[in-house]
């Protein structure tokens, strides 16, 4: 016995998407690039205050040791900061820079 108050799926879900909800998408997609886009220019401009300090600190460091060590730090904060912001090829880069910095510690000290 249908219930005669339940309208049909058909009528509640239209077949063909209306304007607005194709206006939403677009909408949705654009405020996805431009997250995307915002967070690829905090980590660069963060990534330029890492340099400027590194020029900085590497000139007043007197041994080879210490900057060798705040590269190491700053890689370890780099990369989960990188991945948060969605930037998986430079996560790569220093990914790979941490690990050639490690291998070439430990070829140094032995």
């Amino acid at each position: 016995m249908p219930d005669k108050q339940r309208p049909e799926f058909g009528v509640i879900l239209p077949d063909e998407p209306d304007p607005r909800d194709e206006q939403i998408a677009e909408l949705q997609e654009r405020l996805t690039n431009e997250r995307d886009a915002r967070n690829e220019d905090r980590f660069i401009f963060i990534a330029i205050v890492v340099i400027l300090f590194n020029v900085v600190f590497f000139s007043v460091m007197p041994t080879f040791g210490g900057p060798i060590a705040l590269l190491v730090l700053e890689l370890l904060v780099l990369i989960p900061l990188a991945k948060r912001m969605g930037m998986e090829e430079v996560v790569q880069i220093l990914s790979r820079a941490l690990d050639r910095v490690a291998s070439n510690g430990k070829s140094g000290a032995e």
